[in-house]
């Protein structure tokens, strides 16, 4: 083996060797922000496992229904989850990290469905589909739709193409991820073009208590040093959506 292969080698092992167990995190199947089928888990989850590795820690991430995610977390048994929402941090009593991505919320509907307007307040009485748990914003739940809840993003969608719904509430890069890989939705749905939130995606920790690790300050110090290295925004590039 060449010597310098043969180093390489070393450190990595060396490496491994000292990482530290770091804390247990939840997140969703939520493509192509975090998903188990996508390199490296998807652009937050591989930003959330490089900035802990480079404080030296080896961060654990399980992917759970939303709903179940919630459920963990009040329970203590995580110690965070991600991709959220300002709103589901603030209901869960996390403690927020700087935005990683932002999320484009709107609406999906069927190819053939005309839909007139972009208030939704004109919209009132159609059904819309959402997922059980979500931290959506207060102003869309309250314009006098028909609410629809499933368990996750790709069932609402599923019933929307069978005509269960008039209209999905959901991320643009998620729906379009889903679209574009199922055949059965591919060329049936689509965007309906108008962004009603703009809102920031986070991790989020559980507060530390006394003589316990405070795992959003070491994510915090892991992403400076990423910025300052430029592997952040190397990062991004790898794995964000394409415009």
């Amino acid at each position: 083996m060449p010597r310098t292969a043969l180093l390489a080698c070393l450190l990595l092992i060396s490496g491994l060797a000292r990482a530290e167990p770091g804390p247990n995190l939840a997140t969703l199947e939520y493509p192509p922000y975090a998903s188990q089928r996508l390199d490296d888990g998807g652009g937050i989850v591989a930003l959330t496992r490089r900035a802990f590795a480079l404080r030296g820690y080896q961060v654990r991430i399980d992917f759970l229904p939303w709903a179940r995610v919630r459920a963990e977390l009040d329970d203590g048994n995580y110690q965070g989850a991600l991709a959220l929402w300002p709103r589901e941090v603030i209901e869960a009593r996390l403690i927020a990290s700087r935005p990683l991505f932002y999320s484009e919320l709107g609406l999906f509907v069927r190819q053939d469905h005309r839909v007139d307007s972009h208030d939704l307040r004109q919209l009132a009485g159609q059904k819309l589909g959402i997922v059980r748990g979500y931290g959506y914003p207060q102003r869309i739940l309250d314009a006098g739709l028909v609410l629809e809840e499933a368990v996750d993003d790709i069932s609402n969608l599923r019933k929307l193409q069978a005509g269960r719904f008039d209209m999905v509430l959901l991320e643009r890069r998620v729906g379009d991820y889903l679209v574009a890989a199922d055949p059965y939705l591919r060329g049936r749905l689509r965007w309906h073009g108008s962004v009603l939130e703009r809102i920031p995606l986070l991790v989020g920790f559980v507060p530390a208590r006394a003589g316990e690790t405070d795992w959003s300050a070491v994510f915090e110090q892991g992403l400076r040093e990423l910025h300052a290295s430029g592997e952040y925004v190397q990062i991004l590039r790898r794995h964000a959506p394409a415009p």
